[in-house]
């Protein structure tokens, strides 16, 4: 490791309330447990998951694992442990993929095979994630490619963070096997993560005529069919919620409409407001940003159907990558495979520490040291490694 690096992580540890000693254990304990940056001891919870354990097993081989030394530097990691995970809870978003922990549910595009779900099984070197499954939207039966039809894929990956955001990100598939017990395909890391909103609603372009009727009455009858003639309008574009409209005029914001089409065969009828006009002088026509407010399930179904089978392959794939995603954050019923119990790496289990050692819920205090002698004992400590 580079001097620069030690100094880093010195300076991070000092910090973070560890004294010089502490921290010399902390940069062993990262190197003897495979962690090839260090400081991802300070971003990732799986890292330091990890150090516990090997702090733990060290101890016990030495049978000194209840002596007061071990007790007290465990307290501090797990302390420091809590200062992670709130560090990170309280983080804008995600900046690799080196953060996500075992568990994880994902939504994976494989282009031309569609969207399959996985989970992350283990995430160190590379992110290992549990051969995904497929629901066959004809038999209903969970289905598989085998693992060598993933190698030297690009995949989109989707994923939404408890209590943050939605996720995607492309990578590449360099491998597959099992891993431990369970069957695997082995990613790259991912340091390009793009934030994705909740699911909503696509447009899709179309041309449809309709009529267009002001609504003044106090009280609205919704569903009701117009039998005399509105407005003549043009649709230029569609969704559950909402329109783009074509009229000849002025248009006005904030009023009231119903809009009444045929889409087809079946006849549609929205309730909504103009949130949006675009004027056009020259034409003497204005463009409607429609929102739409109430609609018939029916109709809506008419309308979701009639999307569902304008837009290409490749828009629906991402739909139901990102709702899927949406259904495993508000846990939702997946498919079975994914549901099984997933075995997680022993280091990530804090079931052998006695309950009188779990973690306190204060944060770790902070040493005061000038700025001068904070960088002197720096110096100090990585000159001694």
């Amino acid at each position: 490791m580079a001097t620069k690096d030690k100094v880093k992580f010195f300076a991070q540890g000092f910090d973070y309330g560890f004294h010089r000693k502490d921290i010399s254990v902390l940069w062993k304990l990262a190197k003897e447990c495979g962690i090839e940056e260090p400081m991802d001891l300070y971003v990732s919870e799986n890292a330091v998951n990890k150090c516990i354990a090997m702090v733990i097993e060290k101890s016990k081989m030495a049978g000194n694992e209840n002596s007061y030394p071990v007790q007290m530097f465990l307290d501090k990691l797990y302390r420091f442990k809590t200062r992670v995970v709130l560090d990170l809870d309280n983080k804008r978003g995600l900046e690799s993929t080196k953060s996500l922990d075992n568990g994880q549910k994902l939504s994976i595009i494989f282009k031309g095979h569609g969207v399959f779900y996985s989970h992350v099984i283990n995430n160190g070197r590379e992110l290992i994630i549990s051969l995904p499954v497929q629901v066959n939207k004809v038999t209903r039966k969970i289905e598989q490619l085998p693992g060598e039809d993933w190698e030297g894929q690009t995949i989109s990956v989707y994923f939404w963070r408890k209590n943050d955001a939605g996720y995607a990100f492309d990578t590449q598939v360099f491998g597959s096997g099992a891993f431990r017990s369970d069957q695997a395909l082995y990613l790259k890391h991912s340091y390009k993560l793009d934030r994705t909103q909740k699911r909503q609603s696509i447009r899709v372009p179309c041309e449809i005529y309709g009529q267009m009727y002001i609504i003044k009455d106090e009280v609205v009858e919704y569903d009701k069919i117009e039998t005399n003639p509105g407005y003549k309008c043009l649709l230029e574009d569609i969704s559950e919620d909402g329109a783009m409209i074509r009229i000849g005029g002025v248009g006005k914001n904030n009023v009231p409409i119903k809009i009444q089409f045929e889409l087809n065969g079946a006849l549609i009828v929205m309730f909504g407001v103009i949130r949006a006009v675009e004027f056009n002088e020259s034409l003497n026509q204005s463009r409607l940003h429609f929102e739409c407010t109430h609609i018939e399930q029916g109709m809506k179904n008419s309308i979701l159907s009639y999307v569902y089978n304008v837009i290409p392959q490749d828009q629906k794939d991402i739909n139901e990558a990102i709702a899927q995603a949406e259904a495993f954050e508000n846990e939702e019923s997946v498919p079975e495979i994914v549901n099984q119990p997933i075995e997680a790496p022993d280091y990530n289990s804090d079931s052998i520490v006695p309950k009188k050692y779990e973690p306190a819920e204060t944060p770790i205090p902070q040493q005061t040291i000038s700025s001068a002698n904070r960088t002197a004992a720096i110096n100090d400590a990585v000159n001694k490694q």
